[in-house]
């Protein structure tokens, strides 16, 4: 049985494992753990790291194959341009090699990177979008026009004349660091998956976004950082991590109202809200909550949408909506602020998309897929078999571990031993069959060289009896050269048809004799007479030919010339 996938989430404030099972239509999610980090002085990753142990642990998931998210504040991510196209695989790794090195601050044996193409046809007016509210000073100075006279505000990149590709790389001991922290408590990842391009997954399973259709933000608000990946037709499209989440929010509340971190957290996701036009605060305590929130939730918003205007100016995808995810999209209020200050369509989770991506047991049970998106879109990303980003490429490169067939080994030798007994036993047989029909063929041989000699031969002495033993008794009765391989050798021989005009117009092939006959015309270079010669000087290089001759010359039309050529034949 093929073995479960494991989409690991080490984030700051908890640890989240997505257990899914692979199968030949995709992979199904079965089984949700999140687990708290707790506070304390050792790095972060240490915590995480043995939080995930101890469900390891307890869960009894030590054989399952483990693919790790890269956290986004880790990683350099980049869309590059190429003038080409169509290059292999091989040959592009080392293109986008040497231009990262161009641009990030550390050389290329100190990286590891992973890379996808991007589709092509991103075209701004594609999407029908309406920005709607007036130029701001947060705005650029210029437009493009879209579709249907509406408008696109900032630059939108035109379609590349080659290939554009998104990049995401990182620098080499710190991918080895995060592989270390997790392989000491669950073992060796298979994947280290940028966690920002790990949305693909998901986003193929909400019922709002289709094949096809316009580019999608899916936008992970999570504790310390927020994660953008903009998807299109299954295909990360753009990505990027803010240093932003729900911690500021939760710090403001912290602040205002003089409460622990813990107390805080629990107020924002019981009572937090933001307004907007859309949503305004029902009473003046929610506008108070609003006031406490808002100047958190706007350098976000403002960060969001900085981001976008890059997607849109370094690929042309110009985003229709954005798909909110990560316990921070649990906030309320938090969809309409954010397509007000966006100007696009920002919504939450449907309760169809959590069974879509959760399975119904898991969504029955209160598990949302907001604040498992993660770790989710990982496992199902790694349960694909060929993840389209993953940081585990060169030294760091998976070697896959055969420790399950070391416990199989007593049952594939017992089989391995049982096919060789029986391609022995049918190798017997078959000789013994043979034996047979070649003691039935001597006692004929027997009876019918009495019959002629007067008495018993074996097959030498027959053969010497009957001449055909001699220097060509073994000699093959296929023929040397077919008819097919005699003119093809011929024309072959002939000089180009530039210097001679020649063509065979009969051809008449017997044991021992071939009839040719011909017809020739003149050229610049050569008569036609001259041309009957070189078919005869060329026929006579041919080794099976001992005689060659040509007949009479008659006059044919246009100048040409008619003549047989007789060959006698050495070849059988």
């Amino acid at each position: 049985m093929a073995h479960r996938i494991l989409g690991v989430d080490l984030g700051a404030y908890c640890v989240k494992v997505v257990v899914a099972n692979p199968g030949f239509r995709g992979a199904s999610v079965i089984d949700y753990i999140e687990q708290r980090v707790p506070p304390g002085d050792e790095p972060a990753i240490e915590r995480a790291a043995g939080v995930l142990g101890d469900i390891i642990r307890t869960r009894q998931l030590a054989d399952e194959t483990v693919c790790l998210a890269a956290p986004g504040d880790q990683l350099f991510i980049h869309v590059i341009e190429f003038s080409f196209r169509n290059l292999k695989r091989a040959e592009l790794e080392k293109v986008v090699g040497a231009e990262l090195e161009d641009i990030l601050p550390i050389d290329l044996e100190e990286m590891v990177y992973t890379f996808d193409t991007i589709p092509e046809k991103l075209e701004a007016d594609e999407v029908p979008v309406d920005l709607g509210a007036p130029i701001t000073d947060e705005e650029p100075t210029f437009v493009q026009a879209g579709e249907a006279g509406k408008v696109v505000r900032g630059r939108v990149a035109a379609p590349a004349e080659g290939m554009r590709v998104l990049t995401c790389a990182m620098p080499r001991e710190r991918a080895r660091s995060l592989l270390d922290h997790a392989e000491e408590q669950c073992g060796e990842a298979r994947s280290l998956i940028p966690a920002p391009v790990s949305y693909v997954r998901i986003a193929e399973r909400i019922a709002g976004i289709v094949s096809g259709g316009p580019p999608v933000a899916v936008i992970d608000i999570g504790h310390a950082r927020t994660d953008v990946c903009v998807v299109k037709d299954g295909r990360a499209v753009f990505a990027r991590t803010l240093p932003r989440g729900g911690r500021e929010v939760t710090a403001a509340i912290a602040r205002t109202w003089r409460m622990s971190d813990e107390e805080a957290e629990n107020a924002k996701h019981t009572d937090g809200f933001i307004a907007s036009g859309a949503e305004p605060a029902p009473s003046e305590a929610w506008a108070r909550v609003h006031e406490v929130i808002e100047p958190e939730l706007a350098p976000l918003a403002r960060e969001l949408k900085q981001t976008l205007t890059a997607c849109r100016a370094k690929t042309g995808a110009v985003v229709a909506q954005a798909v909110l995810v990560g316990g921070g999209s649990r906030l309320r209020g938090l969809g309409s602020f954010l397509s007000e200050r966006l100007r696009i369509s920002c919504a939450p989770l449907q309760p169809a998309d959590h069974v879509a991506i959760m399975g119904e047991r898991l969504a029955s049970l209160g598990v949302g897929a907001d604040t498992a998106a993660l770790a989710a879109g990982v496992a199902l990303e790694g349960s694909s078999g060929r993840p389209h980003f993953d940081l585990r490429q060169g030294d760091l490169a998976f070697k896959a571990d055969l420790s399950f067939l070391r416990t199989k080994l007593p049952t594939l030798a017992a089989a391995a031993l049982i096919v060789i007994a029986f391609a022995a036993f049918n190798a017997y047989a078959r000789l013994h069959m043979l034996r047979k029909h070649e003691g039935v063929l001597d006692q004929r041989l027997a009876l019918e060289t009495t019959k002629l000699f007067g008495k018993s031969l074996d097959a030498k002495e027959a053969l010497a009896k009957t001449g055909e033993a001699g220097p060509e008794a073994n000699d093959s009765p296929v023929p040397k050269m077919s008819a097919y391989d005699l003119l093809l050798d011929v024309s072959n021989r002939l000089p180009p048809g530039k210097e001679m005009k020649i063509d065979i117009t009969d051809v008449d092939i017997r044991p021992g004799r071939v009839t040719l006959k011909a017809i020739t015309g003149n050229t610049d270079k050569m008569d036609a007479v001259q041309a009957s010669t070189e078919l005869v000087k060329a026929l006579k290089q041919q080794t099976c030919f001992e005689e060659v001759s040509r007949g009479n010359i008659s006059a044919g039309p246009n100048d040409t010339k008619n003549f047989p050529v007789n060959i006698k034949s050495n070849c059988r």
